[in-house]
């Protein structure tokens, strides 16, 4: 991971306290530094809530300023310390609070180059200095992870539709919308949308397969989607396909990909999946005050038939503890 820029500033916004610190110089491009992004990398990339976009077409301060960082106005520390200084303002204006530190990194990928923009939380703890003595401190916490922000800039620079995508985390619900508001980003991509579309596609391919056959290249596909996701990466229709028909054995005529170019050619080739959206295809689950159920795709037509005429589920494969319980009554 090729870090180029990171800087951390601190900024505490509350009822009792006011206090930017600023830091006047960019940060050693060393190992704990790589760990550090690395760690809040991975906590985004996991998340399930992720929103893509771009900038509203009027010019906010954080547009402006990445704008003037971009084309060479402005360095990445004054740059930073400008965001920074904006975000106090914005804050204080909207009387929101707000605690902790942020990290502005950039990385160079071999293909992409992107801007990092994350919420450092705190909690207090103890360590083991060198001397092996016990001392108390603030920690980062990675578990609690704040708002986080990527900008692919040559994706801005070609002024593509969703350059930019941003995420909070828990505890962050009161300043959704003054952080989104602060950052100019305005949604371009219904990711919930492209992912039920997709799979609905999937359905209607694999319905015209074996039932077999069919079933496992859902499951193929859900778990292949779902992969994507936990990466961080696009779901590619034509990589996909490649993947699994050779896993099925599927000829090119047989292709999903030949299917979508000639049932669905207006259909997204590319798409990023929604999380939310591929765990309701990979199980069907409900409850009541009485009953809960939950069982994978993969059951429906072999262990669990439905029977929609009148509403019911025939489970023919009873789980070995449930069967022992009921034997037992």
């Amino acid at each position: 991971m090729p870090l180029t820029h990171a800087i951390v500033h601190h900024l505490t916004q509350t009822a009792h306290a006011e206090k930017l610190h600023l830091r006047d110089t960019e940060m050693n491009l060393d190992e704990s530094l790589k760990h550090l992004v690395n760690e809040v990398k991975s906590s985004f990339y996991n998340r399930a809530s992720k929103q893509y976009g771009r900038f509203h077409e009027e010019s906010g301060h954080f547009k402006a300023l990445t704008q003037q960082w971009l084309q060479g106005s402005l360095d990445f520390t004054a740059y930073s310390s400008r965001v920074m200084q904006q975000l106090q303002l914005k804050l204080q204006e909207t009387q929101q609070e707000s605690d902790g530190h942020w990290l502005f990194a950039v990385e160079e990928l071999q293909q992409e180059r992107l801007f990092w923009l994350f919420h450092l939380k705190h909690k207090d703890g103890m360590y083991l200095t060198h001397d092996i003595e016990l001392a108390q401190g603030m920690l980062l916490d990675f578990t609690k992870l704040g708002f986080g922000a990527c900008i692919n800039i040559p994706a801005l620079e070609n002024q593509e539709t969703d350059f930019f995508t941003v995420s909070f985390g828990f505890g962050d619900r009161s300043l959704q919308s003054t952080v989104l508001e602060f950052t100019d980003f305005t949604d371009t991509v219904d990711t919930t949308a492209d992912t039920e579309r997709f799979m609905a596609i999937v359905k209607a391919y694999t319905e015209q397969l074996p039932p077999e056959k069919g079933a496992s290249y859902r499951s193929k596909a859900i778990q292949y989607c779902a992969e994507q996701d936990k990466q961080g990466e696009t779901v590619v229709c034509q990589e996909l396909s490649e993947v699994i028909d050779e896993e099925v054995g599927n000829t090119e005529a047989e292709s999903l990909i030949r299917y979508i170019e000639q049932a669905e050619p207006e259909a997204k080739k590319e798409f990023i999946p929604d999380r939310k959206s591929l765990k309701r295809f990979m199980r069907y689950t409900g409850k009541s005050k009485e009953v809960s159920i939950s069982f994978s795709n993969e059951s429906l037509g072999s262990q669990v038939e439905f029977d929609p005429d009148n509403e019911r589920l025939i489970i023919n494969s009873l789980p070995a503890a449930l069967l022992k319980q009921l034997k037992q009554e």
